[in-house]
């Protein structure tokens, strides 16, 4: 069997199940144990599925929105992301940097979701996730080696993520601190700094600039030389940036003659 007619006999059994087991899958494909994990990796990161402690179930999207429930945005769905590849390679590098019984932030996004994706495959043991971010407690949620917090607030919907934020949600994070942080901006520029689209995130971030061992910004090239609603802070305020190779090479300079450390990942 094509790999291809694997694939949808998995994403078929998935909509219509919502999870299933490694031997269910591979006793449908008939394929192989070792077959089967290259096509859930696969699906996975496509964004197709969400793999799971020995096994798989429904992407997010699919098991918030099923296609077959009227006026479901899967009927129309969004158009391919073309820096998803560029995400996929930030978040890598990102769950590299997560060891065994850290404490930390998970901010929302898609790279953010991309993290969570890798921290399930990267099975660390003892692990304390605290999010915003719904999406990533889906992901995380089936997880038995990761604790995960999610924070209350009002419901805030983005295009890949639903997230929790209000004025409370800060009061809630006063005794806690974090090994490291993870987030997102919407905009980086020279003369701007960091900005973001939703300034309900000002409040929450800061206090993660305050109170975070080291905070990793993860910022994918189509980032760069943009500004957004609100201003975060300046490129200085942060030390630690995952990008990619193909970033603007002033920033790159920028950033290293700042003495901020840079990452770069691999796509």
């Amino acid at each position: 069997m094509l790999a291809l007619q694997r694939h949808q006999m998995i994403l078929e059994y998935l909509k219509a199940h919502g999870a299933a087991t490694t031997k269910q899958l591979s006793e449908l494909t008939g394929g192989s144990l070792a077959t089967l994990r290259r096509d859930l990796n696969t699906l996975s990161s496509q964004g197709l599925l969400v793999k799971t402690h020995g096994g798989a179930q429904a992407s997010a999207a699919e098991r918030a929105f099923p296609a077959d429930v009227p006026g479901s945005s899967r009927a129309n769905p969004p158009k391919a992301d073309p820096f998803l590849s560029f995400k996929a390679a930030i978040a890598g590098k990102a769950a590299e940097l997560i060891a065994s019984g850290d404490t930390i932030f998970i901010g929302a996004g898609m790279t953010c979701n991309l993290l969570c994706r890798c921290l399930n495959e990267k099975e660390p043991a003892h692990l304390t996730v605290v999010t915003t971010n719904v999406t990533a407690v889906i992901e995380l949620a089936q997880n038995p080696n990761i604790s995960t917090l999610l924070l209350g607030g009002n419901i805030h919907t983005g295009t890949n993520h639903i997230e929790t934020l209000d004025e409370y949600t800060v009061s809630s994070l006063e005794q806690l601190y974090f090994d490291k942080a993870f987030i997102t901006v919407d905009g980086i520029d020279r003369t701007s700094g960091y900005s973001i689209v939703n300034r309900a995130q000002l409040p929450l971030y800061h206090h993660l600039l305050k109170n975070s061992q080291a905070l990793y910004l993860l910022a994918n090239e189509g980032k760069f030389d943009k500004r957004t609603f609100t201003h975060l802070c300046g490129l200085d305020d942060i030390s630690h940036v995952i990008t990619n190779a193909c970033i603007p090479g002033e920033y790159l300079e920028y950033y290293r003659e700042a003495g901020i450390e840079l990452i770069i990942a691999e796509e």
